[in-house]
């Protein structure tokens, strides 16, 4: 199953933000385990890298990004999704780059995210870390 990952549901599980960090953590121990391919955006490395290196060592900071590397796919931010997220009627720029490397996965299950009310789009399912769970294991 493909699904893409919205920022915030990975940082939640890197800093360990609470209460979050319990759903994101199950959501890559099924990434770990081969049940999910996630999918990240190019531009999600910039803004991880700048809230890990705020809160960890350099070195500790850049290990965490390699580890999400290695257990996702990552999804290049081109002129095309650019062009298509400035034309957006999202109110989120961030957001609407996010959206176009969605769009970009084949066969997506759904785009995972904590801010899901901003992606007000019937194209692809948007699901909570939560309902995300509460479908996979049902």
């Amino acid at each position: 199953m493909n699904v893409y990952l919205d920022t915030n549901v990975v940082l939640d599980l890197l800093l360990a933000r609470k209460p979050f960090d319990t759903e994101a953590e199950q959501i890559f121990r099924l990434i770990a385990e081969k049940k999910l391919i996630a999918y990240i955006s190019a531009l999600s490395y910039g803004q991880i890298g700048y809230f890990l290196e705020k809160n960890l060592t350099r070195s500790n900071a850049r290990n965490r990004l390699r580890d999400i590397q290695q257990l996702t796919e990552t999804i290049a931010v081109d002129d095309k999704i650019i062009s298509a997220a400035i034309a957006s009627d999202f109110t989120d720029f961030e957001d609407s780059i996010q959206f176009g490397c969605a769009m970009r996965v084949k066969n997506l299950y759904a785009l995972i995210t904590r801010n899901y009310r901003d992606f007000k789009n019937k194209e692809i399912l948007i699901l909570s870390p939560k309902e995300f769970l509460n479908d996979f294991t049902n």
